[in-house]
C-alpha cells in the first residue's frame, strides 16, 4: 500500500493540471501576434496651382503680369503706311477717327517683351489718351495736338514721345524704306527701346494699386438665342472709312481688311485675328478746318458685342478720366468676352454697321 502511494500522488497532480483554464489573452503578460500591416497616413494630394491669365485676354501665360502697367501705343493707319508693325502682338486694338477720312489704331501690349519693331508711330489726340488712361498705360506717341499736350501735361500722362521728348532720337527711327509716300509715314521704335526708356525717364512699371480693367472672359461666350449672324462685319466710320472682318469657323477669329487689303503685321507677314469685336458708338463733332475731331468717351453709350459669328448688341459706361470702361449686355447683365485678342472700334454715333 506504501509503495501506491507515490505514484498516485503524480497522477492526481497530473489530473489537476490538466483541469486548469488556458490563461486570458486579455491578461496575458505578452500581447498577442497580429499579422494585419499597421495602418498608414496617406499624404493630402498637393492642389494644382491656378493657371495664370492675361488680364487683358483671358489667356493663360507663363507668368503673373497683373501688376504691370500695359503700353498704349499711337499707329499709323493711312493706306500708304501699311503694313503696321507689332500689331499681332497686341491684346487689344483700337481704330477711331483721327481727322478727315483717316483713322489711327492705339495698340494695347500687356507685355511688350520680345514684340520688336512697333511702327509707324503717329500723333496723339486727347481721347486717345482718354484710353490710354483707361488702362493706367505709359503711352507712346509721335508728336500731337496741342490740346494733347495740354492734356498730357495736365493729367501727369507718363508718355513717350516720338517728337518733342529731347530724348527722341534715341528710342525713336527712320525707316528709309517707308518714305517714299513722306518722311511723316516712316518713324518707328521698338519693344527694347521702350522697356529701356521707361526706367531711364523715372515711370513706374507696376500698378501703384491693383487696377480693376473691367474686361471678364469666358472659353464660350452666351450670346443668347437672339444673336444675330455676324460672318461678315463692316465697320463704318460716319462713311468716311471702312474696316471689313470675316469670321473663320476653324480658328473662331475675325480677321480684318482696310483699303481692299488685308490686315496683316509687317514684322511677320501674319494675319491679324480677333477673338472679339466691339464697336461702340460715341457722340462725336468736327473742331476745326483740319477736320480733327472729339469723341465723347464718359457716361454711358451703346454698340455691339461681335464673337463667334454672331452679335448682339451691348452697353457701355465710363465713369471718367481714369476708370476703365465697362460692358453690358441689354438687359444690364455683365458681358464676358471670348478668351482671346479684341478689336475695339470706336465710330461716331450712327454710323452704319453691317453684318450678315
Amino acid at each position: 500500500m506504501n509503495k501506491l502511494t507515490p505514484l498516485l500522488l503524480a497522477l492526481l497532480m497530473l489530473l489537476a493540471a490538466c483541469g486548469k483554464k488556458p490563461a486570458d489573452p486579455a491578461i496575458s503578460a505578452e500581447p498577442p501576434s497580429v499579422n494585419t500591416p499597421e495602418a498608414t497616413e496617406r499624404p493630402s494630394p498637393t492642389p494644382e496651382p491656378e493657371p495664370i491669365t492675361n488680364p487683358l485676354t483671358g489667356e493663360t501665360i507663363s507668368r503673373e503680369i497683373d501688376a504691370y502697367r500695359p503700353y498704349a501705343v499711337m499707329l499709323n493707319n493711312i493706306s500708304v503706311a501699311l503694313p503696321q508693325c507689332g500689331i499681332s502682338k497686341a491684346d487689344i486694338l483700337y481704330e477711331v477717327l483721327a481727322e478727315g477720312e483717316i483713322t489711327r489704331f492705339e495698340a494695347i501690349f500687356s507685355d511688350l517683351n520680345g514684340v520688336g519693331a512697333i511702327g509707324s508711330m503717329r500723333s496723339s489726340r486727347p481721347y486717345y489718351i482718354e484710353l490710354a488712361l483707361s488702362y493706367d498705360a505709359i503711352y507712346v506717341h509721335a508728336g500731337g495736338s496741342e490740346q494733347a499736350y495740354s492734356d498730357i501735361s495736365a493729367k501727369g500722362v507718363d508718355n513717350i514721345d516720338g517728337v518733342r521728348g529731347a530724348y527722341s532720337s534715341e528710342i525713336f527711327y527712320r525707316d528709309p524704306s517707308r518714305q517714299a509716300h513722306g518722311i511723316e509715314h516712316s518713324l518707328f521704335t521698338s519693344s527694347d527701346k521702350i522697356l529701356e526708356y521707361t526706367a531711364k525717364l523715372g515711370y513706374e512699371p507696376e500698378h501703384a494699386d491693383a487696377f480693376d480693367y473691367g474686361l471678364s472672359f469666358t472659353e464660350t461666350p452666351e450670346l443668347g438665342a437672339a444673336a444675330a449672324p455676324a460672318a461678315s462685319v463692316n465697320v463704318s466710320f460716319a462713311g468716311l472709312k471702312n474696316t471689313r472682318f470675316s469670321y473663320r469657323a476653324d480658328t473662331g477669329c475675325y480677321t480684318g481688311s482696310q483699303y481692299d487689303t488685308a490686315l496683316t503685321d509687317g514684322t511677320t507677314s501674319e494675319a491679324v485675328q480677333f477673338k472679339n469685336l466691339l464697336v461702340l458708338f460715341s457722340d462725336s463733332k468736327v473742331l476745326d478746318s483740319y477736320g480733327r475731331r472729339s469723341f465723347d468717351l464718359d457716361g454711358t453709350g451703346t454698340g455691339y458685342f461681335i464673337c463667334g459669328g454672331r452679335s448682339v448688341p451691348v452697353k457701355w459706361s465710363r465713369a471718367g478720366t481714369g476708370a476703365p470702361f465697362t460692358y453690358t449686355r441689354e438687359d444690364g447683365a455683365p458681358l464676358e468676352l471670348g478668351i482671346g485678342k479684341s478689336y475695339i472700334g470706336i465710330v461716331p454715333t450712327g454710323s452704319a454697321i453691317t453684318m450678315e
